[in-house]
């Protein structure tokens, strides 16, 4: 306390320089904004009751759906993996943002801007994908850019979801340099997870649903042409008492019959691939839409301040004392003299 006592003007003066400091780092640093979006996703104990019903009134239409109703594939808990995947990420990195400056721009440019200092020389190595979009081929293996990878690391600590497993909620949040941009990338995130939960469950589905539109077109033709057959043969044989046209005859009603009986066939594959396809549908109620948050997460300005003062006093404190000591050292090295 005496030697900080008597150097009392160093120790204001350190102290000053350290707050002005951290004042200043504190209003140059990027703010951060975080947006939460809450969903609750659909258990398979409510669809097994409504589908079983629908099988039930299906049965008098001759259709069985009996072999339809299954385990669901995707669990809500591997629900928040999605929004860590890479597809997800690149996805989003093209997704364009309304700023609260009302400027457009991309994700990828919100998180690093092209003539951000602090990534100018990294993006002087790679700058031919500074606004090249990400193109991706079936099949093929994912290759990226540095940039590109920086910025799928930057967002994988950005955007992640979370299920409680009590009350089953799904909680995305999303942090951003802008207001705006939190709510929007949150909002993009919900949205691709509930597409691509959707897609996933009733992929099977719509395939099947497709199959049998494609073969029920085909069979519709098929019956359409041997009903025509048989009719224009009946027109042109009217009065023909033959042996050979009598064979003819059944020939051809014969295929009118096998085509008919395909036809109806599959109408009712198609009608049940149809109710397939709206029993695989996931229902997600979104309880808490994403919002443009007012308050700013990052920087604590007051608590950043405070900070550099107490490492300034400190400073100025360990500056005072090491002072006085190699004062003492001096002074005894005259004495000794």
């Amino acid at each position: 306390m005496r030697i900080a006592w008597q150097g009392r003007l160093r120790l204001v003066i350190s102290t000053m320089l350290f707050v002005t400091l951290g004042v200043f780092i504190a209003l140059v640093t990027t703010p951060e904004f975080v947006s939460d979006a809450r969903i609750m996703p659909e258990m398979n104990s409510g669809t097994g009751g409504i589908f079983k019903r629908l099988a039930s009134v299906a049965g008098f239409a001759g259709m069985d759906l009996s072999d339809a109703e299954g385990v669901d594939a995707v669990r809500p808990d591997l629900y928040p993996n999605v929004l860590q995947s890479t597809p997800f990420v690149l996805y989003l990195l093209d997704q364009v943002v309304v700023q609260t400056n009302g400027e457009r721009t991309t994700v990828a440019n919100l998180l690093m801007p092209p003539g951000d200092w602090s990534f100018i020389n990294w993006l002087q190595r790679d700058q031919e994908d500074s606004v090249a979009p990400f193109k991706q081929m079936a099949g093929k293996p994912v290759k990226l850019t540095r940039r590109q990878e920086k910025l799928v690391e930057e967002i994988g600590k950005r955007v992640n979801a979370k299920l409680d497993t009590r009350s089953g909620i799904i909680t995305i949040t999303a942090k951003m340099p802008d207001a705006s941009g939190a709510a929007t990338v949150a909002q993009l995130s919900m949205d691709y997870l509930t597409q691509y939960v959707t897609s996933y469950r009733t992929e099977k589905a719509r395939q099947d649903l497709q199959f049998y539109t494609q073969r029920l077109t085909e069979a519709r033709q098929r019956y359409q042409m041997a009903q025509y057959s048989v009719f224009h043969y009946n027109d042109q044989h009217k009065y023909y008492v033959v042996q050979a046209a009598t064979m003819e005859k059944q020939r051809m009603e014969a295929e009118l019959a096998i085509a008919q009986t395909v036809y109806t066939e599959l109408s009712r594959q198609f009608e049940q691939a149809k109710l397939k396809v709206q029993e695989q549908t996931p229902v997600f109620k979104v309880l808490e839409p994403a919002k443009i948050p007012l308050i700013r997460v990052s920087p604590k300005r007051s608590i950043l301040v405070l900070g550099y003062a107490i490492a300034g006093f400190l400073l100025g404190i360990v500056y005072l004392i090491t002072q006085r000591i190699n004062l003492l050292h001096r002074l005894k090295a005259i004495v000794r003299d």
